[in-house]
Parts: structure tokens; sequence; C-alpha cells
């Protein structure tokens, strides 16, 4: 299951979800009538506006996405390692 990060504000979250919508060719009414929610959820997820955290997991289990909760706290890890990409 892929996940969008959550540690990015709700614009860069809708335009996350959108380019996902996009990738696999669904038309916002598709993606809506698949996740059980009206094309109009799907038009303020993908803006970044304030929706349910039900509406936003239906339409994600529709893209076989899913949510991961993350620490805020930096991972030390994975500072070390950003400049060998």
């Amino acid at each position: 299951m892929s996940y969008i990060p959550t540690s990015v504000i709700p614009a860069q979250f809708g335009e996350s979800f959108r380019r996902e919508r996009a990738h696999r060719q669904l038309t916002q009414a598709q993606l809506a009538k698949k996740a059980g929610v009206t094309r109009q959820t799907i038009l303020q997820i993908e803006k970044g506006e304030n929706v349910g955290i039900h509406a936003i997991l239906r339409a994600l289990a529709a893209l076989n996405m899913g949510l991961r909760i993350d620490t805020a706290r930096i991972n030390y890890d994975d500072v070390g390692s950003i400049g060998d990409e």
C-alpha cells in the first residue's frame, strides 16, 4: 500500500492526492463513486480544504492508498543519509 506523507500542509496533500487520481486516469466523479463520496468531496480534498477524516480515508482506500501516522521528530538516521543520494 502506498502512502502520502502526512507532514505536508493540506494544499500539498491535496495536490499529491490529485496527481495520484490523475495518474490512475480517474475523473473526480469516477473516484467519488468508487469511494462512496460526492464529487464535491473529492474536489475539496484536492483543494486542501477541511474534509472529514472518514471521507479522506474512503477516497484513499479507493486509490488503494492509506495514511500513516509518523513522528514529527527528526530521524537522525535519515539526516545522516541525505547527502548519499
